[in-house]
């Protein structure tokens, strides 16, 4: 115990006691390339050469074979693409000569019109012309636009089914 009435920790591998330990010996240096070999008579060995030299032999089949797998992934994926717009525009010619969802489109799109258009007069009567428009709190406000929503998505199934 210390002082402080702390354990003592130990690093995990740390020998306990009485146990034997193993002293401690040099770690032999890597193999250093001719290139940052230290200058004063260090030469180069041949096994540094050889392994510097397949070294980029794999580096440049690595190179050669990513680009080859780039090539064949833009080759796929130019053809997905061009699948994809194929099928969006089959799609998307099947529904314009659907008369019911071009009707329900049409409203939805004339009701969002409607509202953006009465918040903004709104908006421009209370802040640019200065007129005396009632506040309308949040609280009082957010059921109403459920409602209108809920009913928007109502009318919208029921014109789909004529």
């Amino acid at each position: 115990m210390t002082a402080n009435d702390q354990p003592i920790e130990t690093a995990p591998d740390a020998p306990k006691d009485g146990e034997a330990t193993e002293p401690l010996r040099p770690a032999t240096p890597p193999d250093i390339p001719a290139a940052t070999a230290p200058a004063g008579g260090a030469t180069d060995r041949p096994s540094n050469r050889a392994s510097s030299q397949d070294l980029a032999d794999r580096m440049e089949t690595f190179g050669r074979e990513a680009a080859a797998a780039g090539e064949r992934f833009g080759r796929e994926a130019a053809a997905a693409g061009e699948r994809f717009g194929r099928e969006a525009q089959v799609v998307g010619e099947r529904l314009q000569r659907d008369p019911a969802l071009v009707g329900a489109a049409d409203w939805a799109s004339r009701a969002w019109g409607l509202l953006l258009l009465a918040i903004g007069l709104w908006f421009f009567a209370d802040v640019t012309l200065g007129l005396d428009m009632p506040s309308l709190a949040w609280r009082e406000l957010w059921p109403l636009i459920l409602v209108v929503v809920g009913l928007g998505i109502v009318l919208r199934g029921l014109a789909r089914r004529r």
